[in-house]
């Protein structure tokens, strides 16, 4: 919660600089992507031994959806005053909006199911579901890259690129040595 708290406390003292929208659609996003990242890498952790971070994954993943949540509803607050009219006209226009747009509802049935009865209810159906969280977060880095790339600034979604494929591949050789 102390990235909120932080966002809320600078929205007070008013020190989100000379373009506050901005300012918060950039905490949000940024947020959300460490927060998926943190989520998506918590398996790998405790394949690798250190089991008490499993406790922790459901609210990682909460939290990340929280987190996107409030940057989606910031983006159409501040970009299209809730005018959805024109925010669904710049899905289809802009590759960043289009591919956010995609990360943002896929995590919706993540969210739905991120409960025990939901376990119990889903079974098989249940891990199905949650492996979604593999297209977000590709969906994501993906909605990263095209916003940076106005931008002409590519290090840092290289970087989570990089980090993500290190993740992955790290799962997989932990999936095929042990069988886990």
């Amino acid at each position: 919660m102390i990235p909120i708290i932080e966002l809320i406390y600078l929205v007070q003292v008013q020190q989100l600089g000379a373009n506050p929208q901005e300012f918060i659609l950039r905490h949000l996003g940024i947020w959300s992507l460490v927060l998926l990242f943190v989520s998506y890498s918590t398996s790998l952790v405790s394949l690798y031994g250190v089991k008490s971070v499993m406790n922790c994954r459901r609210m990682f993943g909460l939290f990340s959806f929280f987190y996107i949540s409030c940057h989606f509803l910031a983006f159409i607050a501040f970009e299209h005053s809730f005018v959805m009219r024109d925010f669904v006209l710049d899905v289809f226009n802009r590759p960043f909006v289009f591919f956010g747009t995609l990360a943002a509802l896929l995590t919706v049935p993540l969210a739905l199911t991120s409960n025990n009865l939901s376990l119990r209810l889903l079974r098989g159906i249940w891990k199905k579901i949650h492996s979604l969280i593999n297209l977000i977060i590709i969906f994501a880095l993906t909605h990263y890259y095209f916003h940076k790339s106005a931008k002409n600034d590519f290090f840092w979604p290289v970087a989570l690129t990089i980090l993500l494929l290190l993740i992955f591949f790290l799962k997989k050789k932990r999936f095929f040595v042990k069988g886990v």
